[in-house]
């Protein structure tokens, strides 16, 4: 049985996002600031940081990100949808909202297609990552509880074998 999330817990995501977001720009900001500042909003101060906006609109998408998130991997609204369903899902609503911020906030040219392949890269390589450390953290937790049952249906058995011993005494 899943424990319920309060707002604290999705507080969370939301601020583990935005910083791992930040840590990612303030890398790219470094690397790319001073050569992209004249065509993307992204980098309008070059290399000696991110703009304030720019912050407020990352932390707005990330609150996004997790309000997607919990839209198709909690059965709250959803109830009857595969795990793959879910997962296609939410990629199509992250994928859609990222593009609406891009375009919305100029955080690149939209009529230029290199930012657009650099961004698609970015978003597999981040889908990527994302997929198989959640895959890894699941696969941790499962054998967690395989390991809690065998060590709980090992303390049955004995408790059983200790009742039956009393029994013949």
């Amino acid at each position: 049985m899943e424990e319920r999330k309060t707002i604290f817990h999705y507080a969370g995501q939301v601020f583990l996002i935005f910083g791992f977001s930040m840590a990612v720009q303030s890398v790219f900001c470094l690397l790319f600031g001073e050569n992209a500042r004249e065509f993307s909003a992204m980098f309008s101060l070059g290399g000696e940081g991110l703009s304030i906006a720019l912050m407020w609109q990352f932390l707005l998408i990330s609150a996004l990100i997790v309000f997607w998130r919990f839209l198709f991997f909690t059965e709250t609204v959803i109830r009857n949808l595969s795990v793959t369903g879910r997962t296609m899902g939410m990629v199509t609503a992250v994928l859609l909202t990222a593009i609406v911020f891009i375009l919305l906030f100029d955080w690149f040219p939209a009529d230029m297609w290199q930012p657009w392949v650099m961004f698609l890269l970015c978003f597999g390589i981040c889908f990527a990552v994302s997929t198989v450390v959640t895959d890894r953290l699941e696969k941790a937790e499962n054998r967690k509880m395989e390991e809690a049952l065998r060590r709980a249906k090992l303390r049955e058995q004995t408790e059983g074998e200790d009742q039956a011993d009393d029994e013949r005494e």
